[in-house]
């Protein structure tokens, strides 16, 4: 019977291991969804309508809702658009407030830092609700009184607000 000899094949065995293992680490940092201040980013995968939005990640998907804003219909397509085109394919980092009806979660979402629901009160896309008990609404109200001033969106047409 013939003798097996070892001598030289262990490199080639432990080089074939540890490129699997790369290959497979590799796969695993990839998979993963990008992190922002310790916190896993949502990649929005559609935009439902004015307030609401599909986001996926870390392999779940989920509806949000800007929290404490309404917008009127007067603005509900200009606002639709803005969050089209400002958030569309981009990760975001969200923060939840509750779980309203239909397992819809409620919340802010930040892209980049900035407060979207902060920017659609400062562009009068919509304004803040004010029966709000979750969170202080007075950088909000600040917000709204700027676009007022401003006469910027909802408040170029009425000066009066959502209806």
């Amino acid at each position: 019977m013939a003798k097996l000899r070892l001598e030289g094949e262990w490199k080639l065995w432990i080089g074939i291991g540890v490129f699997f293992a790369g290959i497979a680490l590799y796969l695993y940092m990839i998979s993963r969804p990008p992190m922002e201040g310790g916190e896993y980013l949502w990649h929005v995968t559609r935009v439902i309508d004015s307030g609401n939005l599909s986001l996926k990640g870390s392999g779940e998907v989920i509806q949000i809702r800007l929290a404490g804003l309404r917008v009127p219909k007067s603005q509900e397509e200009a606002a639709k658009d803005f969050l089209t085109r400002t958030l569309m394919d981009q990760w975001v980092r969200i923060k939840l407030l509750r779980e309203g009806p239909n397992k819809v979660k409620e919340g802010f979402i930040f892209l980049s830092g900035e407060d979207i629901n902060a920017r659609m009160v400062r562009q009068g896309l919509a304004e803040i609700d004010r029966d709000e008990r979750d969170f202080d609404v007075r950088p909000y109200i600040e917000l709204e009184q700027e676009a007022r001033r401003e006469q910027r969106g909802l408040w170029k047409e009425s000066g009066r607000g959502a209806q």
